[in-house]
């Protein structure tokens, strides 16, 4: 039987995650006119959200895309977690298009992966929580046209960072 709460929940919260966007892009507006700031302008912006259920049926809404906030090109890539629990595995994948292997640097600890990559066209940055704890000594990164996939064994301990290499 469906939990109507969860719902309602639900929708309370894609209620609020719009009010707040739609709070970031006026603040945004006002501050771009009050500056001299006018390039941002001539470039096209990204920015949205996913919206998937956990496993307790509860929703997660992920934001991405640029900042409207600030002037900065600094883009937020879209990734997604998936977490295997037969395999101990957690793999995460960021869509990067318009970078190379070796503009992006990730750095991970047991509980955070952070990526970062740079061209002369884009930016990137993601500071993503893991669903689950992870080795990140087992990390295996791979790169081609655009999507980045990390896999971990999960169980891993500690809060120390390890640079991850992409083949």
């Amino acid at each position: 039987m469906v939990d109507e709460r969860k719902f309602e929940e639900f929708f309370e919260e894609l209620e609020d995650l719009m009010e707040k966007t739609i709070e970031d892009l006026e603040k945004s507006i006002r501050s771009l006119l009050k500056s001299d700031y006018t390039k941002s302008f001539y470039k096209p912006k990204l920015y949205g959200f996913s919206i998937q259920l956990d496993e307790n049926g509860l929703p997660k809404i992920t934001k991405f895309g640029d900042s409207f906030i600030s002037p900065s090109e600094e883009r937020t890539p879209f990734y997604d977690q998936y977490l295997d629990k037969s395999r101990n595995q957690l793999t995460i994948i960021f869509e990067v298009p318009g970078v190379e292997k070796d503009d992006i640097q990730l750095k991970s600890s047991s509980t955070k992966l952070i990526l970062d990559a740079k061209s002369e066209d884009r930016k990137y940055h993601a500071e993503v929580d893991l669903e689950t704890e992870v080795d990140p000594s087992t990390a295996s990164c791979s790169f081609k046209n655009g999507i980045l996939t990390v896999v971990f064994k999960t169980k891993g301990k500690g809060d120390e960072f390890t640079n991850l290499s992409i083949s």
